[in-house]
């Protein structure tokens, strides 16, 4: 192998375990927030990160915790990762997900999709950006409409809304 070659495989192997920690990053993100550990979850973003109308870390995790305070159980799910763009130290791609939440009492079911933007910081892959956008979110009596009805996000106590999600539905 000439020094080129072996500099491709580098860099190659690399990105190979960039893209297996940022897939992780977004595992962590669903244990921390059911295990309500915030210690922990504050280090998944970065000190500027933007989530839930929030920007800075510490202001995302204190909104998420405010939020999850509201809650009993909760089962986070992400089911993949897709990146659209990778760098040495930025990607950008998006998390499908689900969550199962008690709501007051209320099993609530949702399908989220969590656009995001990652940078590598202090070596290790961080949230810069967390956009989630739910394409269903209702309670579990209401499972059945959450693909075919035009308002599937009905959080309780709330009116029903339109998907977030941009994947489509009823229209």
């Amino acid at each position: 192998m000439t020094p080129t070659d072996l500099a491709d495989l580098d860099r190659r192997l690399r990105r190979i375990e960039d893209r297996a920690e940022i897939q992780e990053l977004g595992q962590r993100y669903c244990r921390y927030i059911d295990d309500s550990d915030w210690a922990r979850l504050r280090t998944l973003f970065t000190d500027d990160a933007a989530m839930a109308g929030q920007t800075g870390g510490d202001a995302v995790v204190a909104t998420l915790r405010a939020i999850r305070g509201g809650y009993g159980r909760t089962i986070h799910t992400a089911q993949g990762l897709v990146l659209e763009q990778q760098d040495d130290g930025h990607a950008r791609g998006y998390v499908p997900s689900s969550a199962q939440l008690d709501i007051g009492g209320q099993f609530v079911v949702s399908a989220i999709r969590y656009f995001d933007e990652y940078v590598k910081a202090g070596g290790a892959w961080k949230f810069a950006r967390r956009d989630l956008r739910f394409a269903y979110a209702l309670p579990w009596s209401q499972a059945g409409l959450a693909l075919v009805d035009k308002l599937p996000v009905r959080w309780p106590g709330t009116e029903p809304a339109p998907a977030d999600d941009p994947s489509g539905g009823p229209q």
